[in-house]
């Protein structure tokens, strides 16, 4: 036999391991001219912020290739009589399948730069870190012994002790060597070709054994027959991924070399200035950008292995072996998902403009659906769990070196999107030195008030929806501020949020101590009421902020539907947290128990269920519970006076408004409440279907003395004389607000408020009296000024609302005692019906010679007919001569039920504001001022230096109104407010419309004649045509009409632009900041410079565009030179509008900026 086919026989069955890339020696070859990448290429250092790269996983059923079968190899028949103590595995190429299942490249395409011989050198040097012999198997039944040598960069292969000692003097010679008679006796021919590794055929290092630097993990292998291990190798050159097995028959042994082959393969990573190639870093930088997950700063990635699973029975099919076959691939990290990648194309394989991977072939997963960590001590496994909610958990098996990094990495990242989390809401399981690394590095991210947006993003991309869809402002009450408020979602077709969404608010706002309050007012949230997350319990809060556990059972707590499982977490995770608003957030109707067939209870609204026995057993702070609108049934009335009768719940205030309380109902929740007579400050109880009793409802509600607001409005009275409260129940309280609106008041009740008002020490705090709609008369509202007042002039801190009452009944007590200064300082009579007109005209001149009211609301007054000349002229001294008013409301009301206005002889009246000096806010909706109005307005702001506020808006006011309303900003520097006039701009769209499409109808039963152009008058000249011709008519096209409303909005827009101008000029100047008078292309434009609606439509009717559709309509055809001396609409309009409005909306742009 040649020498080439002994060398064939005995090459070891490791030889195909071409993957690996060699370590460079001092004769291997230069690598690839690549630059590395700065920002994706790190140098790893056991330093959280240079350390911490990324990686991305598959999901455990993720099809591979199945690798080829080796080629078939002889055993040796020379093996020694005793049994081994190890066994080394087979190797097995492992190859993933891309977007166009092509093979990956094995090879690389350098050539060979050399080769190392027995008696070189660089192998003799290196240090030899642990040896010994070996095991190896391609299957069970196919066994032969080999000598691994482990190097500071190799793992090297021998057939045999003796010729491992022959390369490295340093191992001790074996006591017998065994020769076999079928082995060559050349120990040169036989170890080159042992040592051949996994490294690339073409690469310097070929033959100095498997290079520690391409080692992605080591993993010991479970449910086997036998101990052993699996090495994980990637060729970063090629991109070609290969594994081989280490079989041991000792625990011990095996332990010895996986923690001598980690630790210096870990050495070998740390020391490689270049982990990643510049080629797979861009490439999984492109990826993980797809996924909009990528920031540089915040970015990272490592090489990991996908472990197998599973076993592999003697029936295994084709789909079973792939599910249990290793695979190498890209694990990243970015700002809010991890992202598994498959191996790329090597470069050799890829066309000249690669494409990325195909979206279904790289898997990601939110950080904050991450339920568990678990990093194995013994080796290089560590296993990742994922759950959305309403999902089974999704579990990757990995491995890595970096496992520890990867490990930190998460951890730094969850902690960057939630600081504020006092417990972690996954199993977080790592080894000790992992935990101090932890511990070392804090998160960068202090607490402020981008966390909130932080976190909502990272629930928003974790949960797969669009963050800009939730909407929410926050709010500086006087009370329990700032105050978060949940406004309604983004969207034409959406009125309400989805599950996931509402999951994603409330989860972000756990932990957050910077909100006193939490409203989800006119949110509904019955989608998470009833539903129930069957796949796992990671999200269920047990403890407080402090870390108290919450004295309920757990298991109960687990099986509560989402709805109480979210707003129990928000109450107990939050100290500062003391109001929760959920008015109308439920609208589903409690079952009727007795008319219900199912015996089944009812579930409730589970707001009740969630709060009330978190109060009951002091776990949480919040004390004021807002169930407005929300009908509460037989189990939410069980939950509530199940809490409200222990002493330590310490309510604060209770809103029931709308609840469906009966009278039954209503009195078993007074009596319940009895222990919090020292607490409860607010009650409300109004919109019920309730009828109170005096000599009942007085006892019930003269247990709370501290009360501060009461509201018991739209409720019922029982008939009789006696007050609904008496007079001492009132002077027991020090009140902020009561609110009686709708609810019948008896002369007794008017007494006894009044009574109350005279009390000032005692009713000194009272800023909120509603009275509206009480069928109160003008003398027993003058009954209430005289009460009030304590010396006439002075006005009462105080807002007293008297709307919709008979004040035309005794009007002249009521006008009496408003001139003589007996008026608080706020004052409304909304909704009055004056019989006369001179009644109304009374009561403008008693508000004219007020001097106490500083806040005025007289809107939607009625009158039989428009105001008179007299009338019009008491307003107009109202407007004058007042020195008090701060704030005035005179609009109108135009609804379909009824119309009221002042008439036009308002325009005339508000020429008064010139020279009124106090007027700040002016709302004059509904009035119809017209052209004539906005006029008088402009003329007003052009000389009145205190007004900061014009609602004008719904007025009728036209295009060149609105002009001259601007144009009288260029000499007014205080008006801060001015209204865009929407619903004109809307209007006079619509009017244009409709004009045009009269007239194109108008033109169809017409013909008309049409002027040639010049061009057409020669040619008609020289060939002795008549100067004009007869046409058919022209029909205006859907263009033209385009064109008309395109006009329309362009002048629209001109003015608003200026407007806002104007008003940052006006804001700069009030609040101190430099700026200059005039405002960007300040050119004075008076209102008949305006284009008005008339100029339009001529415009559109003489320049209408022809078009072959008309022609072949009207069936002639118009010649082509005719066409030429026409200028076409649409061009015209697309010229001046474009650059025009261009140039507005940069400057808008800048201004705002």
């Amino acid at each position: 036999m040649s020498k080439h086919s002994k060398d064939g026989r005995r090459r070891s069955f490791f030889a195909p391991l071409s993957a690996l890339t060699a370590i460079h020696g001092s004769s291997s070859s230069s690598r690839d001219d690549e630059e590395p990448a700065n920002l994706l290429r790190k140098r790893r250092t056991t330093s959280l912020i240079t350390n911490l790269s990324a990686s991305v996983q598959r999901g455990d059923d993720d099809p591979l290739e199945s690798p080829a079968s080796p080629a078939r190899r002889q055993l040796s028949r020379g093996s020694t009589s005793r049994s081994s103590s190890s066994v080394f595995g087979s190797l097995r190429a492992l190859r993933l399948s891309d977007e166009s299942d092509e093979p990956l490249a094995t090879m690389s395409s350098r050539t060979v730069s050399g080769s190392w011989a027995p008696g070189d050198d660089s192998l003799k040097n290196r240090r030899v870190l642990h040896y010994g012999e070996v095991q190896t198997s391609s299957t069970v039944f196919r066994k032969k012994k080999e000598f691994l040598v482990l190097t500071e960069t190799h793992l090297i292969r021998f057939k045999s002790h003796q010729k491992a000692v022959e390369t490295f003097p340093a191992i001790p010679a074996p006591y017998s060597r065994t020769n076999s008679a079928r082995h060559s006796q050349n120990p040169s021919t036989g170890s080159s070709h042992e040592l051949q590794s996994a490294a690339s055929d073409n690469s310097g290092d070929r033959d100095l054994g498997a290079p520690l630097r391409q080692i992605v993990g080591l993993y010991q292998l479970e449910d086997r027959p036998y101990f052993g291990f699996d090495i994980s190798y990637l060729d970063d050159e090629t991109n070609h991924a290969s594994s081989m097995t280490l079989q041991f028959g000792e625990p011990e042994e095996m332990r010895i070399w996986l923690t001598t082959i980690r630790a210096a393969a870990n050495r070998a990573r740390l020391g490689d200035s270049n982990p990643l190639s510049a080629y797979n870093s861009h490439l999984a930088a492109r990826v993980v950008e797809a996924e909009r997950d990528y920031v540089p700063p915040n970015y990272a990635i490592y090489k990991v292995v996908q472990r197998p699973v599973g076993k592999i029975g003697s029936r295994a099919s084709s789909d079973d072996l792939s599910k249990v076959t290793a695979s190498v691939c890209f694990l990243a990290i970015g700002v809010h998902k991890v992202h598994l990648i498959p191996l790329f194309k090597p470069p050799s394989q890829r066309s000249s403009s690669p494409q990325l991977l195909s979206q279904n072939s790289t898997s990601s997963y939110g950080i904050l659906n991450l339920t568990e960590l678990h990093v194995s001590e013994d080796d290089d496994a560590f296993e990742l769990t994922f759950r959305a909610p309403l999902q089974r958990p999704k579990r990757l098996h990995l491995a890595s070196l970096a496992s520890h990094d990867i490990a930190v990495r998460l951890r730094y990242v969850e902690e960057t999107l939630r600081p504020e989390w006092e417990s972690r809401p996954y199993h977080f399981t790592v080894p000790d030195d992992v935990k101090r690394d932890i511990l070392r590095h804090e998160s960068p991210h202090p607490i402020d008030q981008e966390t909130l947006d932080r976190t909502l993003v990272g629930y928003c991309v974790a949960y797969d929806v669009k963050p800009h869809n939730i909407r929410y402002e926050i709010t500086y009450p006087p009370d329990d501020s700032p105050r978060f408020e949940l406004l309604r979602p983004v969207g034409l077709r959406r009125t309400q949020y989805t599950v996931l969404e509402l999951l994603a608010v409330m989860r972000s706002l756990r932990y957050n101590e910077s909100f006193g309050g939490i409203s989800f007012k006119g949110v509904h949230l019955d989608a998470l009421n009833g539903l129930r997350d069957e796949y796992g319990h990671e999200h269920v809060c047990t403890k407080t902020k402090r870390g108290t556990v919450v004295r309920m059972d757990v298991e109960e707590l687990g099986r509560s539907c989402l709805l109480v499982q979210e707003i129990r977490a928000l109450a107990v995770t939050s100290r500062k947290l003391r109001r929760l608003d959920f008015s109308s957030c439920i609208t589903r109707s409690p079952r009727d128990h007795m008319e219900s067939q199912n015996k089944a209870r009812d579930i409730g609204c589970g707001i009740v269920e969630a709060l009330f026995p978190l109060c009951k057993h002091q776990t949480t702070n919040v004390d004021w519970i807002a169930l407005n609108n929300i009908q509460l049934g037989e189990t939410d009335l069980d939950y509530l006076v199940a809490a409200a009768v222990e002493k330590n719940c310490h309510f604060r205030a209770l809103e029931l408004s709308g609840c469906g309380l009966t009278d039954r109902t209503l009195s078993l929740l007074l009596d319940s409440l009895r222990p919090q007579e020292n607490t409860l400050e607010a009650f409300d109880i109004s919109h019920n279907p309730v009828r109170l009793s005096p000599t009942t409802f007085d006892s019930q509600i003269g247990v709370f003395g501290y009360l501060t607001k009461l509201n018991l409005s739209h409720v019922s009275m029982a008939s009789g004389l006696e007050p609904l409260m008496t007079i001492e129940t009132f002077q027991a309280w020090k009140l902020q607000e009561l609110v009686l609106s709708g609810t019948y008041l008896n002369a007794a009740m008017i007494d006894t408020i009044a009574g109350y008002l005279v009390n000032y020490k005692q009713s000194s705090a009272l800023r909120e009296l509603k009275l509206d709609h009480c069928s109160l008369t003008g003398k027993d509202v003058a009954y209430l000024l005289h009460s009030m007042t304590e010396t006439p002039g002075k006005a009462r801190e105080l807002h007293l609302d008297v709307s919709e009452n008979k004040l035309d009944r005794d009007l002249d007590d009521l006008t009496g005692a408003i001139a003589d200064g007996m008026a608080p300082s706020s004052l409304s009579i909304r909704l009055i019906e004056f019989a006369e007109e001179t009644e109304f005209r009374k009561m403008v001149l008693a508000l004219a010679a007020n001097n106490t009211i500083r806040q005025l609301d007289i809107s939607r007054a009625s009158l039989p007919c428009d105001a008179s000349d007299a009338t019009c002229q008491a307003l107009e001294k109202m407007f004058a001569e007042n020195t008090c008013l701060e704030w005035l409301d005179i609009s109108g009301e135009d609804s379909r039920l009824e119309t009221t206005k002042l008439g036009v002889g308002v325009n005339k009246a508000l020429r008064g504001l010139q020279r009124n000096r106090t007027l700040r806010v002016l709302f004059i909706k509904y009035q119809r001022l017209g052209l004539q109005g906005a006029s008088t307005l402009a003329d007003v702001l052009k000389v009145n230096t205190t007004l900061e506020q014009l609602h004008c808006e719904n007025n009728g006011i036209a295009l060149s109104g609105f002009t001259d309303l601007v144009n009288a900003l260029h000499r007014n520097t205080t008006l801060l407010y001015l209204p865009n006039m929407q619903e004109s701009r809307q209007m006079a769209l619509k009017q244009t419309e409709d004009q045009v499409k009269q007239m194109r109808d108008d033109s169809a039963m017409q013909p008309h004649t049409r002027s040639a152009s010049v061009r057409s008058k020669i040619t008609n000249k020289v060939s002795g045509k008549s100067p004009k011709e007869k046409v058919p008519s022209m029909l205006l096209s859907d263009q033209d009409i385009k064109a008309a409303l395109g006009l329309v909005d362009e002048s629209w827009a001109r003015q608003e632009y200026r407007l806002q101008q104007y008003l940052q000029r006006n804001f700069n100047i009030a609040s101190g900041v430099p700026t200059t008078m005039d405002v960007d292309d300040e050119e004075f434009e008076r209102p008949d410079t305006a284009t008005s609606l008339t100029k339009i439509v001529e415009k559109v009717k003489f320049e209408s565009t022809p078009t072959a559709e008309k022609d072949l309509q009207l069936g002639s055809v118009v010649e082509k030179e005719e066409d030429v001396g026409y200028s076409t609409l649409e061009k015209d309009i697309e010229m001046s509008f474009s650059v025009n409005r261009n140039t507005w909306d940069r400057r808008e742009m800048s201004y705002r900026g």
